[in-house]
């Protein structure tokens, strides 16, 4: 009997000292040692090397357990929070996005009168300003927005730890984000895009978002110097340019639709 309550000893430090190198093991080691407590003989019968055998494993068990709440558990909450921010970004990309539909199929800026709207612009949709400089939407597509911000892009709205902005087609065939940049309406018909990017270093922000008219969804990570702040958006072509496509992905497998509204 204590030959077997030293080999049970010996193995609960062999199994603290695992759980150092695996911290994902010290929860159930915190369990397998208090059981092996628990089951441990009053003296006289516990073996004098079973004491030190048992207190070795606890203590590489409270190691392992800090490792495992500084490192893999504190990684996962800030993960989560990552996954909720995007969640909450990505819903602020589809209301531009609805926001677009609802622009192109009731055709709130029409020129060549083929009742198919272009897309507008971001201060345009909130009725900051006029659509193309003329008459502005009441009531707006977009509410409760705060206003807008100058970033390196251009008017850019910033909400819940992000900077959204949409890009219009010019008449050279770019995409621009400014207010005044003169936009091609033919091609706007059938074309923008737009993007959702941290505001600031923050823990669960990490990764910069992008939309476009097929609800397309794609996904990158954001950091110092690229895609972080109004000094370092994405540029309009980030999701689209052969360099930089790259860095996006789709997100969740997210399919874009076929067809536009009223298609």
């Amino acid at each position: 009997m204590k030959r077997s309550v030293v080999v049970r000893s010996a193995a609960v430090a062999a199994f603290g000292l695992a759980a150092i190198a695996l911290p994902k093991l010290a929860l159930p080691g915190v369990v397998f040692v208090m059981i092996s407590f628990l089951a441990l003989p009053a003296p006289p019968n516990l073996p004098r090397a079973a004491r030190p055998l048992h207190a070795a494993g606890a203590l590489f068990i409270v190691i392992a357990l800090g490792r495992f709440l500084t490192g893999e558990a504190v990684l996962g909450i800030v993960e989560g929070g990552t996954r909720a921010a995007g969640q909450r970004a990505v819903s602020r990309l589809r209301e531009l996005l609805f926001a677009q539909d609802t622009a192109r199929k009731l055709a709130y800026w029409d020129p060549d009168g083929d009742r198919i709207g272009s897309a507008l612009s971001l201060g345009e949709l909130l009725g900051s300003e006029g659509m193309r400089g003329e008459r502005r939407l009441v009531p707006p597509p977009l509410e409760g927005y705060p206003a807008l911000e100058d970033t390196a892009l251009g008017p850019s709205a910033n909400i819940g730890g992000f900077y959204f902005a949409i890009c219009l087609p010019r008449k050279d065939g770019t995409l621009a984000a400014e207010a005044k940049a003169p936009v091609d309406d033919e091609l706007a018909e059938r074309r923008f895009v737009a993007y959702a990017w941290p505001s600031r270093p923050a823990p669960g922000l990490k990764r910069a978002y992008f939309i476009d008219e097929h609800e397309r969804i794609l996904v990158a990570s954001a950091k110092t110097g690229k895609r972080l702040g109004p000094d370092a958006p994405p540029p309009c072509d980030d999701a689209l340019a052969e360099a930089t496509r790259k860095d996006w992905r789709p997100w969740r497998d997210k399919k874009p639709r076929e067809k536009l509204v009223g298609e």
